[in-house]
């Protein structure tokens, strides 16, 4: 080790002290006043000394955790890209260790939050994985913001980090968590719309003019099924008046089983039976494995069929398009609806969440409406008699 060399400036002594990694010299203020007969010599060459073993120490501690933890050197932009491929590590664990795959689609979106929310950053450009802190990520969070991203959009980013740099943390490939104590971006959730219990009543009292439109309406309405759902609706699925939802249809990844591993039985009521058997008399394949709502062999129906379903038939019972994306009615609704339905008729919570196949209360509630299905002139002349008015 070389032994630094001590000089004056302004009144103050300085320390120059070799850096064996740069090779060359980096100047250090001892912070020591060059006053009195011997100017404090002796005191600024002790602290120079020390200060020049603390600097070795650290840079041996450095490349010591540089050498027993390569990942920390990684930069940062390819490894979360590489994480949220689908044969990556974390994929295949989820997938063969833990049973649980990921979609393709969650894959596929954290790569394009990565792509276009992360990667563009300044702060992240050259950066390497060890060198994220939460002043970084703050910093991330205001030029997400101030560049028009939605809290939404921001929190969503947010994850497509924090899952893999906190799996590099528990794996001990970093010494800290960044994400400790970094706050979500404030978003407050649309809530979606329902079909009140006045407008399902003039759906089923309108015509049907095509069986496979109101069945597209009517499983996610009386039996609780999701979008990918029905759309993975096999005819050996169903017996005995009952449905078995055990298959959901996703893009780019065919047939699988339902989301969050929630299958479960639903009775159809009589307005679905008498849909699926004029449909079963319609459909091109009536197999174990041919699709319900399948209006070409071998093939689910579209989500686009699914969605512009829902927008005609809730023409039918005059919901204009304006008022569909006033009161946010999507295809997801006709689930909150049917919560709502089943809630406001009495069914227990118990046999609601069975159908529904939610795991717990609080998201159940979420699936209630109860203040639009509320049945305000009847309500009235309930109080009316309770109060004696």
């Amino acid at each position: 080790m070389r032994r630094p060399t001590l000089y004056k400036h302004r009144g103050i002594w300085c320390a120059r002290i070799w850096d064996t990694g740069e090779g060359k010299y980096h100047s250090h203020s001892l912070k020591i006043p060059a006053e009195g007969k011997r100017e404090r010599r002796r005191e600024a060459e002790e602290a120079s000394r020390l200060l020049s073993e603390r600097l070795a120490e650290e840079k041996r501690a450095e490349e010591e955790a540089g050498q027993s933890n390569p990942m920390a050197g990684v930069p940062l932009i390819p490894y979360l890209e590489n994480f949220w491929q689908a044969d990556s590590e974390y994929a295949r664990e989820k997938a063969l260790v833990e049973q649980s795959p990921v979609s393709a689609h969650y894959l596929l979106s954290n790569r394009q939050l990565v792509k276009n929310k992360a990667a563009p950053f300044p702060g992240f450009q050259g950066l390497a994985l060890g060198g994220l802190t939460k002043a970084l990520l703050r910093q991330w969070k205001l030029w997400m913001a101030e560049n028009g991203t939605s809290g939404r959009m921001i929190n969503g980013a947010l994850l497509a980090l924090r899952v893999p740099v906190r799996r590099a943390f528990n794996d001990d490939l970093i010494p800290a968590d960044p994400f400790a104590g970094v706050a979500r971006a404030a978003h407050k959730e649309k809530r979606r719309g329902i079909l009140r219990p006045a407008e399902i009543k003039r759906l089923v009292e309108s015509p049907v003019t095509d069986p496979y439109v109101r069945l597209a309406v009517y499983l996610p309405l009386y039996c609780s099924m999701r979008m990918g759902e029905v759309r993975g609706l096999l005819w050996g699925d169903m017996s005995d008046g009952v449905i078995h939802i055990c298959h959901n249809w996703q893009e780019k990844e065919g047939l699988k089983g339902c989301k969050c591993g929630s299958e479960g039985y639903v009775p159809m009521v009589r307005a679905v039976a008498e849909l699926v058997n004029q449909v079963h008399a319609l459909a091109p394949l009536t197999g174990p494995g041919d699709f319900v709502m399948g209006q070409r062999p071998y093939h689910p129906i579209s989500r686009e069929f699914l969605t512009e379903a829902l927008r005609s038939e809730l023409a039918g019972i005059g919901i204009t398009e304006e008022e569909r994306v006033t009161r946010n009615i999507v295809y997801h609704s006709l689930r909150h609806s049917f919560v709502t339905a089943c809630r406001v008729a009495g069914l227990s919570d118990f046999e609601v969440m069975s159908m529904s196949r939610h795991k717990d209360v609080k998201m159940l509630e979420r699936y209630s409406h109860g203040q639009e299905a509320l049945d305000l002139p009847g309500l009235r002349e309930k109080l009316n008699i309770a109060f004696g008015g």
